[in-house]
């Protein structure tokens, strides 16, 4: 994309695909009757991988919520290469592989450290499910197991692990503390290529999870104060936006 565009009109362009869903960028209504993602699918998707209202979704209509976004953005923007860090059983990452099927190509690395609450280590209302589970049966219920790799470790292990690997979307929703989302993104900035997107679920959400005390509303804030291109979806835990130019 040209960087001259206004940020705004970036964005909208990339999701163009949402008027198809008939949402109009943030005024979610229901959905269904046009959707790309028919209501069987969406069931399935909010069931089996754990949708929950942090994502905006609306469980008697099988409303995707952020899902949508991020399945408008990966079918516009073609990605041969996405990381996704962090799901407690598989939301986004089952998304997010989805749109890559839709594509046609497209591979997802899911990391996923698998702590649960009986560890010593924060958790962020983790049930360990990763380690209890074939992760790729469970990607297998709705079809897209062969577009995406789960890699139960920590980030900081995940990156020792394949230095090498470069990424056109990167989904940041593992460790919520400031520390932790720091990290992730000086692990993971130099990895999206330029003119990629980085996003980071629950930028608004503040206090206590699981005894550990919410950082990455604090990081959003420092962060939009550095890009020139950033969007931010305010609802329920939050959704933010930044595209490396």
């Amino acid at each position: 994309m040209p960087n001259s565009m206004n940020p705004i009109d970036t964005i909208k362009q990339v999701l163009r695909p949402l008027k198809e869903l008939s949402i109009d960028y943030g005024l979610f209504r229901p959905w269904y009757q046009q959707s790309l993602i028919k209501r069987p699918l969406s069931r399935k998707l909010i069931t089996l991988y754990n949708g929950d209202d942090g994502h905006n979704i609306n469980d008697t209509q099988y409303f995707l919520g952020f899902g949508l976004i991020h399945y408008a953005l990966i079918r516009n923007t073609k990605p041969v290469r996405i990381l996704c860090v962090g799901s407690r059983k598989g939301f986004i990452p089952a998304i997010l592989a989805l749109a890559c099927r839709d594509n046609g190509f497209g591979h997802v690395d899911f990391v996923d450290a698998g702590y649960d609450r009986n560890e010593p280590k924060k958790h962020w209302s983790g049930v360990g499910f990763w380690k209890k589970i074939i992760p790729s049966a469970h990607f297998s219920k709705i079809n897209v197991q062969k577009h995406i790799s789960t890699h139960v470790m920590t980030t900081q292990e995940f990156a020792n692990t394949f230095p090498n690997r470069y990424y056109q979307y990167i989904y940041i929703d593992g460790d919520h503390s400031y520390k932790g989302v720091t990290l992730d993104y000086r692990l993971f900035w130099p990895k999206l290529k330029k003119g990629g997107f980085m996003a980071f679920h629950d930028v608004i959400s503040r206090g206590y999870l699981d005894k550990g005390l919410f950082g990455i509303w604090k990081f959003w804030k420092g962060l939009r104060n550095t890009h020139s291109i950033t969007l931010s979806f305010p609802k329920d835990s939050g959704l933010g936006i930044v595209q490396k130019v």
